[in-house]
């Protein structure tokens, strides 16, 4: 199977793992996305609007009204950053929990799944290639 295929393959299986539980949760495909990349970025390091723009390749906009719209829901806040006050930092809210409970279970139980069988050395051998086959296609 050619490799293109393969991932199309991988992302469709994820997304509709993904589908799923956002449905579970009252939640759309376009809000999950970012809540995941919030959970699971916030995890390592403060998430700003910009991050968002950046990995989803979203303008300023578009980004601005998905992020309202999870505002007003009150699953996510704008808190101002610690060292830079004119940064917004994306924070769930207490409202958000069980969203956040169920989408960190999919995450956890999906990445067990797909890596059962897996060394540790072969996934890092997989995500050196894919990083390497992403920057291929810039």
């Amino acid at each position: 199977m050619e490799t293109g295929k393969m991932i199309n393959k991988i992302s469709h299986r994820l997304r509709r793992r993904s589908q799923a539980v956002q449905k579970t949760v009252g939640i759309s495909e376009a809000q999950g996305r970012i809540l995941d990349y919030i959970l699971v970025e916030g995890a390592r390091r403060p998430v700003y609007p910009k991050d968002i723009e950046k990995e989803f390749d979203l303008r300023s906009s578009t980004v601005t009204g998905a992020l309202s719209a999870l505002e007003t829901e009150g699953l996510i806040a704008r808190v101002p950053d610690e060292r830079d006050g004119r940064l917004k930092k994306l924070v769930f809210t207490p409202k958000a929990d069980g969203i956040r409970a169920a989408l960190q279970g999919e995450i956890e139980e999906t990445e067990k799944r797909m890596l059962q069988g897996i060394s540790e050395e072969e996934k890092a051998v997989f995500l050196e290639l894919a990083e390497r086959m992403l920057k291929n296609l810039e």
